[in-house]
Parts: structure tokens; sequence; C-alpha cells
């Protein structure tokens, strides 16, 4: 018995919603929309409406592989699925059909591009009450590299408004075998980002057990000793007063906080560290504190 999986694609506002409500409402099928994944995923990283780039490319890339994950189950259930998707790139496209065809068997998949013409893309801007202008999101449009039956896709459909129209270009291997090399490389990067992460985690844990510098801004003391040592000697220094990095006073018993860069920066009206402003030994303080904790782990005589 076959089953069916829908991907129904396309930028922001150009329909997709409306079309899955039209077409496939009725059916007995499963709806999945990656709105809903990434939102998740937003939530479990712990991020609101500010994401920094990095961190949001990651929760796309966890959003996307907990949605397969949920394809495969359903369909391996025997259910057929439609997902709202973007799927701009051939390459995410292609990971995402060979992995799905490898763990289920008699699947048909498809997929429907929304092209809207202008004066449609506006009346569902407007409907949604977005601040975009329909010129703006059709040039977003334009990054979609439309699908070609080389990904792996049975029947492809480009939907110009209210029109279905089957469109099956001439195969392109060449898609696939760059796709698997991107693919791969993308991979080997995140491994290697992870990889570096788990390690900076590590050492920072083990700044709380192990001996290291600790470098008085004030008057220039430097004693090598742990942070639990510095600690109950009267010392303001991470990771037991302040977090490694971050701009706080750095300290030994006998100095005070308003001798501090991080005192000279509250004063200002606005908290920022400009490198300009500084006196030679308060550039080497930051320096040092930026670069920590490895600056810490090393005698440095240029950051006495």
């Amino acid at each position: 018995m076959n089953t069916t999986l829908t991907f129904v694609i396309g930028a922001t506002a150009s329909g997709k919603t409306t079309f899955i409500q039209n077409y496939f409402s009725n059916e007995n099928a499963v709806l999945l929309n990656v709105y809903d994944y990434q939102q998740a995923a937003y939530k479990e990283a712990g991020f609101g409406a500010h994401i920094p780039f990095a961190q949001e490319f990651k929760c796309l890339y966890k959003a996307n592989e907990n949605l397969l994950t949920d394809i495969i189950e359903t369909l391996q259930q025997g259910k057929n699925v439609v997902v709202e998707q973007t799927l701009f790139k051939a390459k995410r496209r292609i990971a995402y059909i060979d992995t799905i065809r490898k763990s289920v068997k008699n699947v048909v998949i498809e997929v429907y591009v929304m092209c809207p013409t202008i004066p449609v893309w506006e009346t569902y801007i407007n409907k949604r009450g977005l601040d975009y202008s329909a010129e703006r999101l059709k040039s977003n449009a334009e990054e979609i590299e439309f699908p070609n039956p080389s990904e792996g896709f049975d029947k492809i459909y480009e939907v110009i408004d209210n029109e279905i129209r089957e469109r099956m270009d001439a195969p392109n291997p060449e898609i696939v075998a760059t796709a698997l090399k991107e693919l791969q490389e993308e991979t080997e990067r995140l491994n290697k980002e992870e990889n570096e992460k788990k390690q900076r985690l590590a050492l920072i844990e083990s700044m709380n057990h192990r001996p290291f510098w600790h470098y008085c801004e004030c008057c220039g003391t430097k004693v090598y000793c742990t942070a639990q040592e510095a600690f109950d000697a009267g010392w303001d220094y991470p990771p037991r007063v302040g977090s490694f990095g971050l701009l706080s006073p750095r300290t030994c018993d006998k100095c005070n906080i308003t001798d501090t860069l991080f005192w000279k920066v509250q004063q200002q009206s606005l908290p920022l560290v400009i490198e300009k402003s500084l006196t030679e030994k308060e550039l080497k303080t930051w320096q040092r504190i930026r670069n920590e904790p490895e600056s810490l782990l090393t005698d440095k005589n240029n950051l006495d």
C-alpha cells in the first residue's frame, strides 16, 4: 500500500497555508508545519524574539531534524502526510528525500511550489497584516531553487494563483552530486563546532579546581592558585565572582572596585568598552579578560 508525502513550499505569505486548507484539509492526511517545529526549537534553546544568527541556524537545523523524524514515523504508520515547508535549497530537499526513501517503502513524494502573482501576493500580505511589499517577497522567492526530478520527487507542480501546473524539468543529476558534497561539508563543520563547544565547556568547568594565574588589575599582584584559594583569600575573580570573558572586577583582597576597568565603564552614559579611550594598562586588562580562560593558563609577562 502506497503512502503519499506532499510538500508545499514557498516564500513568506505566498499562500502555502491557504492552499493546504483548500486542497488537503478534508483528506485523510496528517498536516505538519515547519513553523511549529521552529518555535519549539527556539523555546527549547531558551531564545525569545532576538536570536543570534549562528544559534538561529542551529535551531532551524534542529527543527528540520525533528520534523523529518515525525514525517518518517507518520508515513511508517501508513498515513499520508502534508508538510508546509520552505526548503528553498535543493540540498535540503535531497537530504530529506534520501532519508525518507531509506526509511519508508512505497512512498510517493510530490511537491507544490507556490508562485503567486503580485496582486494575489498582496492579498495574502494584507490578510496577515504583514509589513512587507509583494515585490520584496517575490525577490526572496527567487532564491528558491525550483525542484528537479533528480532530487527524488515523483511529481512536481507549480501553483500560480489558483492554477496548478505540473512541471517536470529535465533531470539534472549534477544537482545531487553538488548537494551531497555541500551537505557533507556542512555536517563536518557542525560537528567541529559542537566538539569545540564541548571542549570549551570542559575547559571552563576545569577552572573550578585547577590552578591558574590571577591578575589584580589594580595593583598588579599576580598569584598562581585555584579559584577556591583565591576566593578564600578575598579575591573578586571568576569563576567564583563574575564570569570568564565578561567584564567585571579582577581584584585582590586589598584593592577596590572603584579602581577597576569595570567601574570606569559603568560610569559612562553607555556602559560599553571603547578601546580607544583606554590606557595601556586598561587595554591589557581588557584583552586578558576577553581571552579568558586561556589567557590565565600561561604566565605572560606582557600582561603583567
